[in-house]
């Protein structure tokens, strides 16, 4: 099965955040969106992963949920990567809770890497997808959007307690990954 390890967000979260979404749609029509039951904050991108190999990285996340969870993360920032010249993807970034959640991947990467699974070479960074970029985009086009949505940060509160890891299984289909 195709995995990956993340953060779920609270429903309320979810809503605002499709409250961005929307605000960018104005501007940004070419981009594909994700679904609101989507978002997420993902720390380990696993691939395909045997129902063996399933069981390990439960056993992993369980004992990593227990030393580490009860923190509050605040999505502050709204960005593009890799850049603004030629971005593909949209995210929401966390300032309050990355360094937690950057400790909990460094210990995922080291239990996941006894099982076998490669290290990211990529140095982490704390964010929600919440669109691809499909078609190229001017870099002002880009920055005037994300400098017009991001005020709608300093209204509502994208903080929450993160509480729990799970293990994801995504299907790719025609409409995209559920």
């Amino acid at each position: 099965m195709r995995a990956f390890i993340a953060i779920k967000l609270p429903l309320n979260l979810k809503s605002a955040i499709s409250g961005i979404q929307e605000e960018l749609k104005r501007t940004l029509p070419t981009v594909s969106w994700t679904k609101p039951d989507n978002l997420h904050i993902t720390l380990k991108f696993l691939g395909e992963i045997s129902p063996e190999q399933a069981v390990n990285i439960k056993q992993i996340i369980t004992e990593n949920a227990k030393a580490t969870f009860g923190f509050r993360i605040k999505l502050e920032t709204l960005g593009v990567f890799p850049n603004t010249r030629c971005a593909r993807i949209i995210y929401m970034g966390a300032n309050e809770g990355s360094l937690e959640i950057k400790q909990i991947v460094e210990q995922l990467e080291l239990k996941l890497a006894q099982l076998g699974i490669p290290k990211e070479n990529r140095s982490f960074s704390s964010h929600i997808t919440i669109g691809r970029i499909r078609s190229r985009i001017g870099q002002f086009e880009i920055e005037t959007a994300l400098n017009k949505a991001s005020r709608l940060l300093d209204n509502k509160n994208f903080g929450f307690v993160a509480d729990s890891i799970t293990l994801f299984k995504s299907t790719l289909g025609v409409e995209g990954p559920t």
